[in-house]
């Protein structure tokens, strides 16, 4: 990647960041409506086994080593995501479909933040807006945006370059619970 194009979209990515964390301010006045717990994304519900989220065809889904101890986690990279092919992942706690992540291009976090706001309200918690602001400066920074009880997730993260990604995750409240017990098992023998 040559100087100017690196320049370019760090310029694209500040204007993000910035709107991003106006959006954030002002979105925060408004009266969430209908906000309750996801209860998965789309057709795959939370809880259906990992047979059925295979099944399913949502992607080429395909197996990818977890570093979390009884996590199992699928990926795929034809994610048909706002028309266009995204990476997706699937996580999984014994055998329990719990979370779904969506890599859509980092342009249109605005636009998805906007579309939460609308869907599920005001957001339920966030980064502080020096933390969005860090993103566009600091390298391995990491700020979000959760809707619907903490249930749903925009996450804008800078790399050791610089750049930036975004992920969009819809997880179930049992997801964290059943990590921390997996954790929990895994070294209860070395302490």
């Amino acid at each position: 990647m040559n100087f100017n194009h690196l320049e370019f979209n760090l310029g694209i990515a500040v204007k993000i960041r910035k709107n991003i964390c106006l959006f954030f301010l002002f979105s925060t006045t408004f009266i969430a409506q209908n906000a309750i717990a996801a209860e998965g994304y789309k057709n795959l519900k939370f809880g259906i086994s990992k047979g059925e989220v295979l099944g399913d065809g949502i992607c080429t889904l395909q197996e990818y080593e977890s570093d979390q101890p009884g996590v199992e986690s699928y990926f795929c990279d034809d994610f048909s995501f706002g028309g266009k092919t995204v990476q997706a992942g699937a996580f999984f706690i014994n055998d329990e479909f719990l979370r779904f992540v969506i890599v859509p291009p980092v342009d249109v976090a605005i636009g998805l933040a906007k579309g939460l706001s609308e869907k599920y309200g005001s957001p339920s918690s966030s980064s502080s807006q020096k933390e969005f602001q860090a993103i566009d400066t600091l390298p391995n920074r990491e700020a979000f945006i959760a809707f619907d009880e903490n249930t749903i997730f925009l996450k804008l993260m800078s790399n050791e370059n610089y750049e930036q990604s975004a992920l969009l995750i819809y997880t179930s409240k049992k997801y964290e619970i059943l990590l921390l017990e997996n954790q929990k098992q895994s070294i209860n023998d070395d302490l």
